[in-house]
């Protein structure tokens, strides 16, 4: 069984065919009203590990719980965008090393696919048979570190990549909503570690006091420099009640140390609050995980009932999800046409229509985007900003408009492959582009965004004295509106 997932920004936080042969329950069945896809690739809520099927139950949503941009430690940090599942073949695999060799006798053309396994296995041998210490080699560092050069080599930064099997397990968590860890959000790295880009609200995290801002230096003193993000994110993650020491950098003072138990919470989907002084409801969505629509349906009609005349859609730094989902949330501002393009290996293109039944698809609408607003989050941007259904405020988007191909190995690691791109509604590439917004305004690197949580308990004098120019334009553009 093969699972597909579409990528994830290079901030990431975390989809065939059977490889060696491994235990798999039965997918979840697809969805009452999927998309238009081929009868041999229906979508399904399945997460992006090998079969686990995650409950598809409501989240809740809260007119004040709180959120987080970027990549979630211990959590979410690889964005999974769309989840499919099909049958199909895998090529026989070679001998020796890499499962087999050419046929007897034969000798492989230079160029060929063999000849340059070959080439591979040469190298392997020689540094076996010559290096100075090889008796302290660790193959699977070594097989890892071969896999990982050949999906670099690929050139699909971000997208095409492999995932050891602890990795694999982190995205297999992601987007179940429930996590085990100490609730920080990255969203980048500079030359000494990944960048914490929020800290949610009520987590070891916080009570650790951890900042927006901070790096993640070392872990139990293993220096994250020359480390990918998802290899990082293995470190901090780990079994609930057991501790894990951070080495944190932070402006203006000298690198410390902090100690944090690790402990399950729960990840909101949805947070929305009215503005202060206006007749604007502010909703943030995390990101798409099973359950998204369905939290905001919830925060529409709550907005409305609370006496919203417009909405801002906030999905800064929102990694994306399940496709299915990104399909149910543009449904609801979007009345008719279709919700992106699909294009196969073979360039075949298929719409994928618009959901009937929306619940604000006429009301005035912002929608808040940055360069963390990957996959699934640029699906939404893109439909609203093709079908003129709202302004988008911010900066371009991440551009990861690929559906990746998760192709699980014997051992547990998984490569990802990217098989299927996306063209938005109107025809726009997303991949490699992202999507420019229609009112460019960047915040500040010292300026914290809002969550509605943080706006539910100011003034609206105190509003408008934040460092939140983002949330500004928007109420500046639905002037007049709400």
């Amino acid at each position: 069984m093969a699972n597909l997932v579409p990528c994830s920004p290079k901030d990431r936080m975390t989809d065939p065919n059977q490889l060696p042969t491994t235990s798999q329950p039965e997918p979840p069945p697809a969805p009452a009203e999927p998309p238009a896809w081929p009868a041999t690739t229906p979508p399904t809520d399945t997460p992006p590990g090998p079969g686990f099927a995650l409950p598809v139950t409501p989240v809740p949503t809260s007119s004040r719980s709180g959120g987080g941009y970027g990549k979630w430690l211990a959590v979410i940090l690889i964005p999974v965008l769309a989840i499919i599942t099909f049958s199909g073949g895998v090529a026989a695999g070679r001998g020796g090393m890499f499962g087999g060799g050419a046929a007897a006798g034969a000798s492989p053309t230079p160029g060929t696919a063999n000849a340059n396994l070959d080439l591979v296995e040469e190298a392997w041998k020689a540094i076996h048979e010559n290096y100075v210490d090889a008796k302290n080699l660790d193959d699977q560092v070594l097989t890892y570190g071969a896999i990982r050069g050949m999906t670099e080599a690929v050139g699909d930064e971000g997208h095409t990549s492999f995932m050891t099997a602890d990795e694999a397990k982190a995205i297999d968590q992601s987007l179940s909503g429930t996590f085990v860890g100490i609730g920080v959000q990255v969203g980048g790295e500079d030359a000494t570690g990944p960048v914490i880009n929020s800290v949610i609200p009520g987590t070891p995290a916080e009570g650790a006091k951890l900042q927006r801002g901070d790096r993640i230096i070392a872990v139990d003193g293993w220096k994250t420099t020359g480390h990918t993000i998802d290899e990082v994110v293995a470190k901090v993650r780990g079994p609930e009640g057991e501790s894990v020491t951070l080495t944190i950098g932070r402006a203006s003072v000298a690198d410390f140390d902090v100690s944090i138990t690790r402990r399950k919470f729960d990840l909101p989907l949805v947070s929305w609050t009215m503005v202060p002084g206006r007749k604007i409801g502010i909703i943030r969505l995390e990101q798409f995980a099973t359950g998204a629509t369905k939290a905001i349906e919830g925060a529409i009609t709550g907005a409305k009932a609370a006496g919203a005349t417009a909405l801002i859609l906030d999905l800064r730094g929102n990694p994306g999800g399940y496709v299915s989902e990104a399909i149910g949330v543009t449904s609801q501002f979007v009345g008719d046409g279709i919700v992106y393009q699909s294009i196969d290996a073979s360039g075949t293109t298929k719409d994928v229509p618009v959901q009937p039944g929306g619940l604000a698809t006429d009301i005035p609408l912002v929608v808040l985007a940055d360069g963390n607003s990957a996959s699934s989050a640029e699906i939404v941007t893109g439909a609203i900003q093709d079908a003129r259904r709202g302004t988008v405020v911010g900066v371009k988007t991440f551009g990861t408009g690929t559906v990746l191909g998760r192709f699980d190995l014997s051992d547990g690691s998984s490569l990802r492959i990217g098989v299927e791109r996306w063209l938005t509604r109107g025809g726009r590439p997303i991949w490699h582009e992202g999507l420019e917004p229609d009112v460019k305004v960047a915040l500040a690197d010292t300026a914290t965004p809002l969550r509605p949580d943080d706006i539910h308990d100011m003034t609206a004098a105190q509003l408008a004295a934040s460092d939140d120019t983002q949330v500004l334009k928007a109420l500046d553009v639905l002037k007049g509106k709400g």
